[in-house]
């Protein structure tokens, strides 16, 4: 059994962060730091290689985030200069464009006439670890969408988080 260390859960979302992109070679999450102008207590930095993507992420990624009374920071780095992006879904297809954690994405009309934008990851659960006391191996597991849906503004312009079936090819 592994020794447990309790690990803050400003390092957690980091680590939420880092899975979401570690497969994806154009962006790059950094380690938890402590600003030094005093605008958080902690930060960490995220550095995107592709324009459009750090566009995208810009638009739909929290900056900030609370834990109690201790505020994380997160601050992108364009890495690149290209032009912009409009369309709300197109935002998420950039964001994970060549990440192969994303089965598809969907851009459908619901029975009311609807426009919706579903981003689809696979079927795969997340792991790594954390200070997770009610797991043997100190794990934290879950799904791609329950990430997604703490990293980013959740319901951004119609667009939501799923999970692909695992029938599907």
């Amino acid at each position: 059994m592994k020794k447990f260390v309790m690990e803050a859960p400003w390092y957690t979302y980091q680590k939420k962060v880092k899975a979401l992109f570690e497969r994806d070679g154009d962006i790059r999450i950094g380690e938890i730091y402590t600003p030094e102008d005093g605008s958080a207590d902690y930060a960490f930095d995220i550095e995107v290689t592709d324009h459009e993507k750090f566009l995208a992420l810009d638009r739909v990624l929290a900056k900030q985030k609370k834990f109690g009374n201790v505020t994380l920071a997160v601050t992108l780095f364009d890495e690149e200069n290209a032009n912009g992006i409009d369309d709300h879904i197109a935002l998420y297809e950039t964001v994970f464009k060549d990440n192969p954690i994303v089965k598809d994405v969907k851009n459908v009309m619901d029975f009311t006439g609807t426009r919706l934008g579903f981003v689809r990851f696979q079927p795969e659960v997340i792991q790594f670890h954390d200070d997770n006391t009610g797991d043997y191996s100190g794990n934290w597991n879950g799904l791609a969408e329950d990430i997604a849906r703490e990293v980013f503004v959740d319901g951004f312009q119609g667009v939501f988080f799923c999970t692909a079936d695992k029938q599907e090819g």
